[in-house]
Formats: C-alpha cells, structure tokens, sequence
C-alpha cells in the first residue's frame, strides 16, 4: 500500500494527539486511498479516530452507523466542542432539528445515524444528492448471526455497496472471531479490503474472577478502594441491579442504574449522569455499554458470568480507554450455567444452538481454569501470550502454591465410579457432602460408601477440584444437555497412587497489586486535584462531560511535566489548537500558580520526541484542494472549476476552505463582497463559529453558507496565528 505522509500534523492540530496508536495510521491512509477496510481492534484503540480524521481530511460527508443514541450524543458533542461541524440523526432530536440537519447536510463532515434509518428510501435518496466520502459502520460484529450481540437491522446495511458502489466502507468491531470477521465481510459486499486485526491484548487491565457466594464483602471493599473513580457494575437481572443500586446508596456510594425496565426518560437520565461525572457508578444490566464514550471508566464489575467470552471481554474492555491502569473483577456461580443451559434448550436452530453451547463452555473454562487469565482471554481470539505470566490477572497475582490433592482427588474419582458415570457434578458434590436430595434418595446414593465422604469440603471447593481434576486430564465432561462425568485413561492411575495430583491453593494474604508507575497513576497529586476541580467547573460551563475539557492521561501530564508556556502546552498529549484556545490559559495559569507557590517540584523530563520532516508526498486529499486552489487564482470561478475537475460545487467550496485552514493566503472578495464578509464576522463575534446553522439563522436569507464558511475559515486561518478546523 502507497504511503500517505504528513498525517501527524492533522491528527495533533484536530484532536491534539502526539502520534497515532498502533494500526491507526495505516487504517486511515489506506480509506484515504479510496479502499474498504475491516478492522478488528480492542475496545481503547482509538477506532473513532479511523474514520473521523479521514472524514475530515477528504471532500463530503461521512456517515458513521452507529447502534446506540448515546454514542452519537457523545461523539457530537466531543467533535462540536473540538471545533469539528458534525450532527446525528434519530429519535431523541424534535422533528424540526430532524428536518433541519436532514436539509443542510452539506454543512456537516459527520453525520451519525442508526442502522434502521436505511429501511427508509427518502434517507437513501437524501444522501445520493450529496457527496459521500465514507460509511464507518461501528460495532460491526452486530451484523453477523454468529456474533454476540447480532441485530437484525444491521443486515439492512448490505445494500450500502449496491446504492453507493464506488464510496468506500470501514466496518469497525472491537470482538470478532474469524466466523464473524468473514461474515461482515460477505454481509457487506465488501472485496478485498484492508484488513486489520490488531492485538487483542489489553495490557493496562488487570482480571480478577472468583466463584460468588452470598456475601457482599466479594466486591463492595473493591469498589470502596475505588471509591473516588467511576465504573460499572454489571448484574445479570434487573431485579439484581435493583438490589445492588440500594445497597450503594445505603452506603453512600455515587450510584445510578440502567436497565430495560426503567422509562427512557429514566434511563437517558442515569447514563447522561454517568457520563458527566455526577454518579461515579452505574449499575447496569447488559443492555447499558455498547458505543459508551466515557475513557475515564476505572473499574468493571461483573456480579454475574456473561454468556460468552466476546460478551466479557467487550464489557470488560470498556474501563481503561485511555490507556491508564483499570481493574475488572468478575464473580461467577454455578448457577449461571444451568441457567445458560435452559436457555440453550429453546434454541430451535441446531446450527445455533451448538455455536451457543460451544461459547459458554469456553466461557466456563475461562473461570475455572487455573491458567493465566489473559492467556486463555487472547487464545481464544487465536492469539498466543507469549510470557508465563502476565502480572495482570489473579492467577498470576495471587500467592498460591502447590498442594497434593491425590487423597481427595480419589475419592472424587472413587465416586464417579460408584456413580457408575452417569450422573453431572452438581449431584456428585451431592453425594460426597451428603446431601440427601430426593434424586440420591431415590437412586440409593445414600447407601453408597462415597455418601457424605468430604463433608468437610463447601461445595464451591469441590466444584474447583473437580474443575481442576477435568483440566489436567483426569476426568472427562460430556457434551450435551446433560453433561456427565466420566473417567479418563489416567484415572486408575490416581486411584492406584501411580500418579499424584497436585492443584493450585491460594495462600490468604493481602491481594498483590500489578505494578505501576507511580507518576503516571497519582491522583492523590495536589496539581491533580485542583486541575480537576477546574476541568469540572470548566465542564459545567460549558455543558459538557468532563474527559471532552481534558482526559485524565492530560491533567497527569501537566503534573508530570509543568508545561511553562504556550508551546510546552500544546505538546501535552490531547491538547490541539481548539483546546488550547478554549481553555489553555486557564490551566496553564493553575499550572504556573501551582509551581510558584512549591518551589520543590521537578518536572519530569518528557521523552524525546522526533522532529517531523515536512512531508514531500502530500495526502491526495491535500493534492486535490491545492489543484482546486491553483485554478482559483488562475480566474475560474467554482461552478467552471466543478465542470473542469467533475466535482460537486460544494466541493470546490470545501477545497477553498481546506486551504484557507492550512495557511493559504488568498482573496475571496470574488466570491463574498467586503460588505458580507464583515456582516458575517459580526455575526461570528455575537455566536462563534462552532456551528454554521445558527449563523445562517441569524444572517440575513441572501448569505448563503458557502459564503459563511469561506469568512469562518479566512477568520480562523488568522485567529492567534493558529488553524482550527471548524467545517
């Protein structure tokens, strides 16, 4: 694939990032070469990047599908405030903004819809009168009957190749196997696209799964030593949120919850507290999650097992967005499986219903397995974990050491063996405890020499030897509805002491924390609390959540390095041009009070960065603006310059304002006379330029917006000597 140069400077000056993260880069030229790309990356890798800096870079409108209202709002909200023109299209917008987003969508460089919007003919023919640049399809996975969250609507989006044949499509998913990779691909009558699948190892979680019992002192000390971070706790009921959501308020946790039995008033009014930071944790079933904007997310909870590993490693995957270090706690009961197995029962597709059962077995597995977590989490992905342990993950973090667990691994066999091998685990952890269930009552099992032979064992310790005996090859687990279990070649080999079985055992002691860098993860930082303080106050004059004024990774930056000026200021990491304008002096003047007043603090010295080299081999969008540009001042005006290259006029116009943004020094009197353009910076003067509708409202009918986006752009281009980008 061609290189496509010089995209460092857009990605810092629109979004403030340094460099791109992994497969970014290569995602983004290739869709500006014009190809389809599929890409798999885990939930943190920046997708939204992928498709929003190329929609910004090439002429037209990019229309991203996206599956949930919140996202939209979110992403929206988070490019309006960066300067960038984007709208969303859906059932929370009154009929009139619906109307009137749907009758400018040439002012937009995004426009956000729900997949079901394509059922509608007039949508598709609205947007065939516009240039289209790109269809971002996020949460791609949903459109695939063998992924874990498959949405009919989604299916509706195959007929984007046959309305729109030469517009590229990036189909974006953060889990799929290669079942599901292959099935977007065919769904979506996409050939021979770019295809990234990046590493599915997210190495700033940590993993902790153990076996629930009844008492909350499994999680609640958890969440109080994340009691200043926001995260979600997932429970597999509503009547399970419920009960957690009064216990937190009991205890006076910042708490609200979600889930399908609240109103939507009730449940758009939980997430958008979420999100702004005025409840620290929600409590939520699986239906609150997906497409969630919110990088700042600390900790996950599950009070529950999720149905498959794609399911958990989604939802897992959403704390720790930003790169920062975040923990994910899961608590499973045995329970959940019988429950999974009823549900498989009423599969009528028996092609289904395998994939179904195949997909809680790996998922039971993950939590007895005594292997490291994040091991087993990337194999099933189809990738290996090279190192013996991750550091990351209670089986790697916990002190345990190994026990002979022959004797009692005998008698569990010894028992299978009475039981003839036909009976499950639950009725042989029955009959060892002594149980006297009607089942053993009836069979007889009471009289067995096996009755009642570990009493002393609870039955989540013979589950887990049991477990332990299935993994190491000892005793073997039928497939099927009802699964028994059976001896295996090595099992008389036990029974007879000619081999010996040892299993892990957790020795009691306090929980060993992964290993982090202190200075990267200080909240307790004085500079962070009072640049939190002001990111909150800033927050709320603007109306928006705080992580859209400045991530996390942000403020630790400006405790770790104390930018001392305007450029120090710029090279933090998130911090573009329109950032800096809005609220650079601020903080930089917290930072410098902050220093002055503790003459002891040291800067820690930021890591060399290398200078980029003006690129020679500019992107082809850049080539074409500046052709565009060149027969401006050559004398064509846009409607001949349209006719000689075969573009939209409105194109034109985006070529014009693309290069007035990137420096370009040039006259457009020909194009708006002196005595609009200093209308048009009055009006900007009384209601700014972060969206050009408002303007045309306040404007006089004959301004037109072409008009309106030439002077913002012109005013921009020289605003503090800096370009921000305000289509």
């Amino acid at each position: 694939m061609k290189e496509i140069q010089n995209l460092e400077e857009p990605l810092k000056k629109l979004f403030g990032y340094n460099e791109f993260r992994p497969n970014q880069r290569e995602i983004i030229a290739a869709c500006l070469e014009g190809r389809d790309v599929l890409a798999i990356l885990p939930t943190g890798s920046g997708k939204s990047i992928c498709y929003q800096l190329p929609a910004l870079l090439m002429p037209g409108l990019c229309v991203v599908i996206s599956p949930l209202i919140s996202l939209m709002q979110d992403q929206v909200v988070a490019l309006t405030k960066n300067g960038l023109n984007a709208a969303f299209l859906n059932s929370s917008l009154p009929h009139e903004e619906m109307r009137f987003v749907m009758d400018h969508l040439e002012d937009y460089k995004l426009l956000y819809v729900a997949p079901e919007r394509f059922a509608n003919e007039e949508f598709i023919q609205l947007l065939r009168k516009v240039p289209i640049s790109l269809f971002a399809i996020d949460e791609a996975h949903c459109i695939s009957q063998w992924g874990h969250s498959f949405r009919p609507e989604y299916r509706k989006l195959s007929l984007l190749k046959e309305s729109f044949p030469k517009t590229p499509i990036m189909a974006l998913t953060a889990t799929a196997t290669d079942d599901v990779q292959t099935d977007i691909a065919a769904q979506l009558a996409i050939k021979n696209p770019f295809t990234v699948r990046a590493s599915f190892d997210r190495p700033n979680l940590t993993f902790r799964i153990h076996p629930k019992d009844s008492s909350t002192n499994q999680w609640l000390p958890f969440l109080a030593k994340h009691s200043k971070e926001s995260g979600i706790l997932y429970c597999a009921t509503r009547k399970g949120v419920d009960e957690a959501f009064e216990l937190l308020q009991k205890k006076g946790f910042k708490a609200g919850k979600y889930h399908a039995g609240l109103s939507d008033a009730e449940r758009m009014q939980a997430q958008h507290e979420f999100i702004y930071g005025k409840c620290l944790i929600m409590v939520a079933t699986v239906a609150f999650g997906m497409g969630i904007h919110k990088p700042d997310i600390r900790f996950i909870i599950h009070l529950g097992m999720p149905r498959s590993i794609e399911q958990y490693y989604q939802e897992a995957g959403r704390a720790g967005r930003d790169g920062l270090p975040s923990e994910c706690l899961m608590l499973y009961s045995y329970e959940e499986l019988k429950i999974y197995e009823l549900f498989l029962k009423q599969i009528p597709d028996t092609k289904v219903k395998a994939i179904t059962a195949e997909k809680t077995e790996t998922m039971r597995k993950l939590c007895t397995s005594s292997k490291c977590r994040r091991k087993n989490l990337l194999s099933y992905f189809g990738e290996t974990y090279k190192p013996s342990h991750c550091d990351s993950c209670d089986r790697c973090l916990d002190d345990t050491e190994q026990v002979d667990a022959t004797i009692p691994a005998q008698k569990i066999l010894s028992c299978v063996y009475r039981l003839q091998q036909q009976y499950g685990m639950r009725h042989l952890i029955d009959v060892l405890r002594g149980m006297k269930t009607q089942t053993i009552l009836e069979k007889g099992h009471d009289r067995l020499s096996t009755f009642h032979l570990m009493p002393e064992y609870s039955e989540n310790e013979l589950r887990s030897i049991v477990e332990t005996l299935i993994e190491k090859g000892f005793l073997e687990r039928t497939a099927g509805d009802y699964p028994i279990l059976r001896w295996t070649d090595l099992s008389p080999k036990v029974t007879r002491g000619e081999m010996k079985v040892t299993i892990r055992k957790k020795i009691e002691s306090t929980p060993k924390e992964k290993k982090q860098d202190k200075a990267e993860i200080d909240y307790e930082h004085p500079l962070f609390d009072e640049l939190s303080r002001l990111r909150w106050k800033c927050a709320q004059e603007t109306k928006v959540p705080a992580f859209v004024v400045f991530s996390d990774r942000t403020l630790f930056e400006m405790c770790q390095f104390y930018p001392q000026n305007r450029e120090d200021f710029l090279e933090l990491n998130g911090v573009s041009s329109a950032k800096w304008d809005k609220y650079g002096d601020l903080f930089l003047d917290a930072v410098l009070q902050y220093v002055s007043k503790n003459n002891n603090v040291k800067p820690i010295e930021r890591p060399a960065t290398k200078k980029k080299k003006k690129s020679t081999v500019q992107t082809a969008a850049s080539q074409s603006s500046e052709e565009t540009l060149r027969l401006f001042l050559l004398g064509f005006d846009p409607n001949a310059i349209a006719a000689e290259r075969n573009l939209n006029p409105r194109t034109v116009y985006d070529h014009l304002c693309d290069q007035l943004l990137l420096g370009k020094d040039f006259d457009i009197a020909s194009l708006v006379s002196l005595e609009k353009q200093e209308t048009i910076k009055q009006a900007i003067a009384l209601y700014g330029s972060e969206k050009l509708a408002p303007l045309k409202q306040h404007l006089p009918p004959n301004f037109t917006y072409e008009e309106i986006r030439l002077v913002a752009s012109a005013r921009q281009r020289t605003k503090k000597g800096q370009s921000t980008f305000d289509f």
